[in-house]
């Protein structure tokens, strides 16, 4: 299944981005990585992307991911990932980015504060 983003602005500082699909090497990513990045440059400081809906990530996805989470911390914004299933999970262990990204059960979670 290809990737798919659903943004959804919150409030003015804050946007969730509900990923649905295969996080791979592609046009699709890169398309989203732009959506992504117009959506830092309009003012978003709050970035939840909600990875319930994603099947498979490889280094590319990882990758858009570390590259999201640099360009938040430039910003002084936060990445959040929220609801990453099981192969999203056992990537970040392997690459030991668990440690670095921001992970949260569901949207709820990372939603608050």
């Amino acid at each position: 299944m290809p990737l798919d983003a659903e943004f959804e602005q919150v409030d003015a500082a804050t946007t969730v981005v509900k990923l649905s699909g295969r996080m791979t090497l592609g046009m699709r990513l890169r398309e989203i990585e732009g959506q992504l990045n117009q959506a830092v440059e309009g003012g978003v400081r709050k970035l939840v992307l909600d990875a319930s809906g994603v099947e498979y990530a490889d280094s590319a996805g990882l990758g858009l991911l570390m590259i999201l989470y640099g360009k938040m911390k430039t910003v002084q914004g936060s990445l959040r990932i929220a609801a990453p299933g099981p192969s999203l999970k056992q990537l970040f262990e392997l690459t030991n980015t668990d440690k670095i990204l921001a992970v949260y059960p569901d949207r709820e979670a990372a939603l608050a504060n």
